[in-house]
């Protein structure tokens, strides 16, 4: 009698543990982008179509969870969200998972880290990645670069750049980027890796700084005009409303978000009307990160199904939204570096 009581137990605490575990997990995984694109009618549907892709590849892992793939304002609001457990799977930027892992431990653990295709300049003949940023930009402003990719050879980190009209090139070149004191640039949120973080880093290295209001050319200050979405804020400088940009290296390629700006401007090429002054020091591709409350065995699961995902036809034109071509399983300790720059940008 004794020995049938004990397995009664037995079964009841097993049951309970399954109990707890499946409630662990949530019944509705939301995800957020921030997407550094404009997102119109047709990449929401193709973001819906990939909610029926993840929720099908997590469910052959053994997990009937329903997938809701929202686009966030920023990627502040999507931090917070997943600090409060409002949302489950963040697209953060490596500059953005190490600001959470700092402000907020232990919340939130990278899963996933981008790699994407090259640009044909950044590989030399014998299939090496080029890394001095003087002969990326010199290959970047030479005539004929269109800023053409090779899927050959794959990246794990990219540059922001400095642009510049090419009109204006000149004073640049005798100056260096120290003719920026004093002149608008346009630039993302300042919690935006390309668009402020590492920008705010260069102008630093070279004794200028962003200021909000009117710039003190003989301080070196440079007025940061927030503009929202990277290829917004090229075309502001196209269309002369601030004197540089920077953007991810190489935004000019989404040709579709400069045409109002190209059919005023027929035959006019945006490489050759615009050039490349800097590029910063390379940023780690974006991260798919989770809150770190999600089972070890859900957490595999997303990598596996993000990673075969992409390796699709239809998923790749979906993630083509953030110019990934790839994912691999990415652990914490890769961004201690970020972590180092982050506390760099904020001493008290």
């Amino acid at each position: 009698m004794k020995k049938v009581l004990v397995l009664l137990v037995l079964m009841l605490l097993s049951f309970a543990l399954v109990g707890c575990n499946n409630n662990a997990e949530p019944e509705t995984l939301i995800i957020q982008f921030v997407p550094s694109t404009t997102i119109d009618s047709e990449k929401l549907t193709l973001l819906e179509n990939l909610e029926g892709m993840l929720e099908e590849k997590l469910a052959a892992a053994g997990y009937d969870v329903n997938v809701n793939i929202g686009v966030g304002t920023s990627y502040a609001s999507v931090i917070e969200a997943m600090v409060s457990g409002q949302v489950h799977v963040g697209f953060l930027t490596a500059q953005q998972y190490a600001y959470t892992t700092l402000e907020f431990p232990d919340k939130v653990n990278v899963i996933l880290t981008s790699v994407r295709n090259a640009y044909e300049i950044q590989i030399d003949d014998d299939g090496n990645e080029i890394t001095d940023k003087a002969t990326l930009v010199a290959a970047a402003n030479a005539s004929g670069y269109s800023a053409a990719t090779t899927s050959e050879h794959k990246v794990s980190s990219y540059y922001s750049m400095l642009l510049v009209r090419t009109e204006d090139y000149a004073e640049y070149e005798t100056n260096g980027i120290a003719a920026l004191a004093g002149k608008e640039v346009a630039v993302q949120t300042e919690t935006s890796g390309s668009g402020y973080v590492y920008p705010s880093f260069l102008l630093y290295q070279n004794d200028l700084s962003f200021v909000t209001g009117t710039p003190n050319a003989a301080n070196g200050e440079v007025k940061a005009v927030t503009i929202g979405g990277h290829t917004s804020a090229v075309l502001a400088l196209l269309n002369e409303d601030v004197d540089a940009t920077f953007a991810f290296f190489d935004a000019r390629y989404i040709t579709d978000a400069y045409s109002s700006w190209q059919d005023a401007n027929p035959g006019v090429s945006i490489f050759d009307y615009t050039s490349v002054v800097a590029l910063t020091d390379p940023i780690y591709n974006d991260t798919i990160s989770v809150v770190s409350s999600l089972s070890d065995g859900l957490q595999e699961a997303l990598q596996n199904a993000f990673i075969e995902i992409i390796a699709t036809t239809e998923g790749a034109e979906i993630l083509s939204i953030y110019n990934h071509t790839g994912y691999m399983k990415a652990v914490d300790a890769s961004y201690e570096s970020e972590r180092e720059l982050y506390q760099f940008l904020h001493q008290e």
